[in-house]
């Protein structure tokens, strides 16, 4: 068999739904393409905040569903190891979705819009030359955009040459809510050099992970294993999940031919400092969507996504002091018992961008002009 679409994006995640639904609006005719069958389970914390609960909306024409979300929670809690410092509440609650019922509910929105979809395809050739993508039955699939929506290893790398973003490894494990009665959305650090462990309530569980800098050798199993241990629940009961995920580098696109275009993990962006990356894995497809049927679709996408890439690359700089122990001691002692501070910075820096992280002294002076 051989077709043409005006896009084949390569993954179906949340990137690529995004992107594909976004096309079908457009009267385009998308195909995404992924290696697994539908539903399939990802590493991911699961947390929606504002800004991403409004993509779902524009994405899905509607107020979406509420058996889309596991979970709600109207409060944050930070810690540093076992000690509280602080619970602030939210002045709106975050969402918090299970992957594998997520990834599955935006590609049948994706496939009862019309748009076709090959699962199972883990081994596939592309010729940049003839635009043309060859599915592991010898189908044929001629492209006038090739979306890469693949992951923080995505095949992007061996096909297009780009070096691997920089990278964190990501573990998690569920635990009973029975075990770990947590309702709160939690923060835990001290357990790494530059990440941190969180526990999530997901309906009748709680996802329990840890992510920071991928270092070859550091004992992540170890480390969440402990963090459970302190808490009184068996390590040795427990699955472990893990996944490399990218850590505040994006990929260069630069050099890639003007129709091939990078979103979500893929492009390697994930937010420095919360490490969300539902939000820019969506944005990210919407605008490469929009580029995509455009004369010039790299220009138009780099152009578009230019707030998220400074994001990304002023969170790297801003992530960098964040973690430096003097710094971090600084934090520590700063957000104990004080509540306001952390409500303040989840609403304009977490829910919603309302500043850059190249801006952080005027969203401090404002803080404090707001008390």
């Amino acid at each position: 068999m051989e077709r043409t679409f005006d896009a084949v994006i390569i993954g179906g995640g949340p990137a690529g739904a995004a992107c594909g639904i976004t096309l079908l609006k457009q009267n385009a005719e998308p195909c995404i393409i992924d290696k697994a069958v539908f539903p399939r389970h990802k590493t991911c914390a699961g947390l929606v905040t504002a800004k991403t609960y409004a993509l779902i909306r524009e994405l899905l024409d509607k107020e979406p569903p509420e058996e889309l979300f596991c979970n709600r929670s109207s409060e944050v809690r930070l810690y540093h190891r076992t000690q509280l410092l602080t619970d602030a509440p939210l002045d709106r609650p975050v969402r918090l979705v299970s992957r594998s019922h997520f990834d599955n509910a935006l590609i049948n929105a994706y496939r009862a819009a019309g748009g076709t979809l090959r699962e199972g395809e883990g081994d596939i050739t592309i010729d940049y030359d003839q635009k043309r993508v060859t599915l592991s039955n010898g189908d044929i699939l001629y492209y006038r955009s090739l979306v890469f929506a693949d992951g923080a290893l995505s095949l992007s790398r061996r096909f297009t040459g780009i070096k691997n973003t920089d990278l964190a490894f990501g573990i998690e494990a569920y635990i009973p809510h029975r075990l770990m009665p947590i309702d709160s959305v939690n923060l835990y650090f001290g357990y790494l050099d530059s990440g941190y462990v969180w526990a999530f309530p997901h309906g009748d569980t709680v996802c329990v992970g840890a992510a920071d800098r991928f270092q070859k050798g550091e004992g992540y199993r170890e480390i969440l294993s402990a963090f459970l241990k302190e808490r009184g629940i068996e390590p040795e009961e427990t699955r472990y999940i893990g996944a490399f995920l990218p850590y505040g580098k994006a990929a260069n696109q630069q050099g890639l031919p003007q129709d091939v275009l990078l979103i979500g993990d893929a492009a390697g962006l994930t937010d420095p400092i919360s490490g969300e990356g539902l939000y820019m894995a969506m944005a990210s497809g919407i605008h490469a969507a929009k580029a995509a049927t455009q004369p010039q679709p790299k220009e138009a996408y780099l152009n578009s996504i230019a707030p998220l890439l400074r994001t990304v690359r002023d969170g790297v700089k801003a992530q960098r002091t964040f973690y430096a122990p003097l710094f971090h001691r600084v934090f520590l002692n700063r957000v104990k018992g004080n509540r306001r501070v952390v409500t303040f910075f989840f609403e304009n820096m977490v829910h919603e961008y309302r500043y850059g992280y190249h801006d952080l002294q005027r969203l401090y002076r404002d803080y404090k002009q707001s008390k």
